[in-house]
């Protein structure tokens, strides 16, 4: 089989390869996206914007990024942006801006405050999807698309207002820009014919819609949104040289006025508004991050074990296909060893393209503060790993058997009946489960914190969520089953995808039911209807700013932080703003005896602590999950 039948075997889309006086010309049989892929990807951004509704927002980034917007919001001020009245300036501002534009459209509100991040998901998701179609074909690309966009992880992540998701989104799109870029190559005798330049592209605008999507990715989160791009680049030129010419034109001076040009206007403005700004921002926040040398130390480190083991739930699903996923690359790697271009060029370039991308967003983490979701801008790549037995099955010389395609299937349908099982053990021993408790909010700050922070009785209330999902997972896997066993891979996958839109609709109402143990909504409520009426009260909450950053959205006024370091961040540290609003339990029992009204956030566990030191009849506001707040009035 010559290279060319080979590779039209496995993709829709044929890349035709050819010899022609020693160099390939790489040219793209047209077509567009079927309509069938376009359908089931606006069904999945739909589903990400359709939930966007609930819950209330959370503490931690949630908190930091929508109370900052409601004060850029207030004092007209769309450039600085600011909690609790002062400079908060660890992350560049895009995606605060987006935030401000939907709220301007459609009101202030949880909805569309997450609805720039539910656009950027379906948009990294695309993105996959335009990469991997051009590498294995329309179905290999929807296929990849589908098997990102229920990953666990995505859904979990990607629903919380953070940066991540612009980063994944951008970064994609610059890979994708290489690989349009490659296809789009131009043989070196046609160049030399024409007097041009021996891999030369005549679409230039690729690289500089490239450098575009860099500009963007680090104005959404840091500079690591064009390093880790132009790193794979640079990588791939390092271990493969053939790619050199290819990627030769990335090192462009237009290019790099693009990136420029998005870049240098707001960090010229901050560094003219605020000393010292440039070096607390870049080196102490950004490569202190990376580095995980940052001063002082804002997150808990996670260990490499923890950090790696835990994908294999984040990808869940999918985590299943894995044996088929390997065996399907081992098999395709074999044929082409043995059958000279199996592949063509075009597509082992991309492939080897991928595989630095994903192998230098996973190793550079490790020497980072490593937050659970910090690889996550990669995980298109495993998404298409993970979607290679459908690209097997185009291959007309390989087969899938049929137990790496039966086995996953009927897992996913044993899960099903095993939660169905769960629901009508542990009903009857509800009553018997204890106290519904958690653990302070400090002590939940990781993923694997916050499922085993929280009491037995307390996931007991989800019973009724366990088994609508278990029924969905027992139909959807029973009938995924069935078309494996048909060899109807495809819309098994199919049916598996969209079957996890029923977890993703009951872990929005599981996020609502949790609210209470991950944000002070309920409390900051609750203080603004008693200080409506008092100007003159001061609110003040024991904790980390970053575990009660809820406040800065829903509390109308400024918070004094009790017991809390007052060097956290670049306000405080460099400028030396804001220090009457850090006090230690001195300052919060003088201002308790005052004549003014109190409001104080404490831990339910530390309420005999404040008993003892605060004079007696203080009246408890509020109580909600696991925090109250307590008056002096």
């Amino acid at each position: 089989m010559d290279s060319s039948n080979a590779y039209s075997a496995f993709t829709e889309e044929t890349i035709v390869a050819s010899s022609q006086r020693g160099a390939q010309a790489v040219a793209i049989k047209s077509g567009g996206a079927t309509r069938l892929s376009w359908l089931v990807l606006g069904l999945i951004t739909l589903l990400y914007v359709g939930t966007c509704f609930a819950p209330v927002v959370f503490d931690d980034n949630e908190g930091l990024y929508t109370g900052a917007v409601r004060e850029m919001h207030q004092r007209g001020d769309w450039l600085l942006p600011t909690t609790n009245g002062f400079p908060r300036v660890q992350k560049p501002p895009f995606v605060y801006w987006t935030m401000l534009v939907s709220t301007s459209v459609f009101g202030d509100n949880e909805f569309a405050l997450r609805l720039p991040n539910a656009l950027a998901t379906a948009g990294w998701i695309i993105a996959t999807y335009l990469i991997m179609r051009r590498l294995g074909g329309e179905r290999f690309g929807l296929a990849s698309a589908v098997v990102l966009a229920s990953m666990l992880g995505v859904w979990v992540f990607n629903h919380l207002v953070q940066p991540e998701p612009f980063l994944a989104c951008f970064i994609s799109l610059a890979i994708w820009c290489l690989v349009e870029a490659r296809l789009f190559a131009k043989p070196q005798a046609e160049l030399a014919s024409r007097g041009g330049v021996a891999w030369r592209f005549p679409g230039d605008y690729w690289y500089l819609l490239f450098w575009a999507f860099l500009g963007l990715g680090a104005l959404s989160k840091g500079l690591h949104g064009a390093l880790w791009p132009l790193g794979t680049v640079l990588l791939t030129s390092l271990f493969v040289p053939g790619f050199r010419a290819w990627l030769r034109p990335v090192l462009s001076l237009r290019g790099l006025f693009v990136f420029l040009l998005i870049l240098v206007p707001w960090y010229t403005y901050m560094a003219l508004r605020l000393p010292g700004f440039l070096s607390a921002h870049f080196l102490n926040e950004q490569l202190g991050a990376s580095l995980n040398t940052r001063y002082p130390v804002d997150a808990k480190q996670l260990s490499l074990v923890q950090f790696y083991g835990q994908h294999l739930i984040f990808w869940m699903p999918w985590t299943l296909l894995f044996p088929g996923a390997i065996y399907a690359a081992v098999k395709a790697w074999q044929a082409e060893r043995r059958q000279a271009h199996f592949f063509s060029p075009a597509a082992l370039d991309i492939i080897k393209m991928l595989a630095c991308w994903l192998g230098l967003t996973l190793v550079s983490v490790a020497f980072s503060t490593r937050q659970d979701y910090y690889s996550m801008s990669s995980w298109g790549v495993v998404a298409a790993f993970l979607a290679t037995p459908w690209l097997v099955r185009e291959m007309s010389p390989l087969r899938m058997p049929r137990r790496f395609m039966v086995v996953p299937c009927s897992l996913v349908t044993m899960g099903g009946a095993a939660a169905l099982v769960l629901v009508a053990w542990i009903t009857p021993k509800l009553s018997s489960l204890g106290e519904a408790t958690a653990a302070p909010i400090k002590d939940r700050d990781t993923f694997m914190d916050a499922i085993t922070g929280i009491s037995p009785a307390l996931w007991g209330q989800f019973i009724v969520l366990l088994g609508i999902f278990g029924v969905a997972m027992l139909i959807a896997g029973a009938v995924a089953t069935a078309l494996s066993w048909q060899r109807r891979s495809f819309a098994a996958l199919l049916v598996l995808g969209s079957a996890m839109a029923v977890p993703v609709c009951l872990a929005t109402a599981g996020f609502t039911m949790m609210s209470p143990y991950f944000s002070l909504a309920g409390e900051a409520k609750a203080i603004n209807r008693e200080i409506a009426t008092e100007p003159n009260a001061v609110v003040a909450c024991e904790a980390l700013p970053n575990t009660a950053s809820s406040l800065y959205y829903y509390l109308n006024a400024h918070v004094h932080w009790v017991n809390a370091p007052f060097n956290q961040d670049y306000s405080q540290r460099i400028l030396g703003e804001g220090r009457d609003f850090y006090w230690d339990a001195a300052g919060l029992q003088q201002a308790w005896s005052s004549a003014r009204p109190v409001y104080l956030i404490i831990e339910e566990s530390r309420l005999a602590y404040w008993q003892g030191l605060l004079p007696p009849g203080a009246r408890v506001v509020e109580k909600s999950g696991t925090r109250l707040v307590l008056c002096n009035r």
